[in-house]
């Protein structure tokens, strides 16, 4: 299997994860485009229409998006001083993980109105229960090394 050096991996993950703020940035002007597209004008029990919802939820949904994404570049940024193992390196995964439910959130309210959205809600709330495990290992990591670090 193909093994790439250690700081390669890391300008690779910096590189990607700014790639996809641009096309984050880029969505936020496009969907509203991208709404006009697929939403009918029909009116739905609330008496919101379709695009409304769409447009709202996919807002939110880039907003998280966003923040998750800065958040990732930071740990990164953290991983690359060789700070793995810390408060702060745990609070940006904490971030993360509630980024990534929040974003479930939002997909499990527009279920309402659109049942494929129930799959992308827990497809989220899978990924922010396993940065949740991810949190907590590196938390207990970072405890076990702040006392190994106190022995002398």
């Amino acid at each position: 299997m193909l093994k790439i050096s250690k700081n390669a991996s890391l300008v690779i993950s910096k590189v990607l994860t700014v790639l996809f703020f641009v096309v984050l940035i880029c969505s936020t002007v496009i969907l509203p485009h991208f709404v006009q597209l697929i939403a009918p004008a029909a009116v739905r029990p609330l008496g919101l229409r379709d695009g409304v919802l769409i447009m709202a939820a996919g807002y939110l949904i880039l907003l998280f998006a966003m923040l998750a994404d800065v958040l990732l570049f930071r740990l990164l940024s953290l991983v690359h001083r060789g700070e793995v193992f810390t408060v702060k390196a745990v609070a940006l995964i904490r971030g993360v993980s509630w980024c990534a439910i929040a974003v479930s959130i939002v997909f499990l309210l527009v279920t309402w109105y659109y049942l494929i959205a129930i799959v992308l809600s827990f497809t989220a709330v899978l990924l922010g229960l396993c940065l949740r495990v991810v949190k907590n290992v590196v938390e207990e990591a970072t405890a076990i090394k702040a006392e190994n670090d106190l022995t002398v």
